[in-house]
């Protein structure tokens, strides 16, 4: 058993080498997905990212977008353990008031975990919201 290791140590290195490059190729084409919808998205209003879970036990990630009047103008999830998941719709969420997310009895059509991923978003954009970070104007790049 020692033999076949030791005599193919290369050709095992090299597998490994295609297996990360694979694994970084594919993670740099969800990124790019990703931040492609994200840049749509944040054009609709403000925008905030939650997230749930673990490492071991899957995260899941709750995107919220909201207008002026603090009502869910978009609303998309992203979870699973491929680099082929992608940010979907989750139309049930669209219209509700930020503070009915946030509610400790709110009665969310969706999992625990994705709750909690989207009660952490709409914390960042109250929080947000009262640092007046809506209403400041970009800064423009110095070049």
């Amino acid at each position: 058993m020692f033999d076949v290791i030791t005599d193919n140590i290369a050709v095992i290195f090299v597998l490994l080498g295609i297996m990360w490059a694979l694994q970084f190729g594919l993670t740099y084409v969800q990124m790019r997905k990703y931040t492609a919808r994200l840049k749509i998205i944040r054009q609709a209003g403000l925008t905030a990212v939650g997230m749930s879970g673990t490492k071991y036990k899957g995260r899941t990630y709750g995107v919220l977008t909201i207008d002026n009047d603090n009502r869910v103008i978009y609303a998309e999830k992203m979870s699973g353990w491929t680099t082929f998941s992608n940010l979907r719709p989750v139309p049930d969420l669209v219209g509700m008031n930020i503070e009915e997310i946030l509610a400790d009895e709110a009665d969310l059509p969706v999992s625990n975990k994705l709750k909690l991923a989207f009660q952490n978003a709409a914390k960042d954009l109250l929080k947000a919201r009262a640092d007046g970070i809506a209403e400041k104007k970009s800064i423009p790049l110095v070049k």
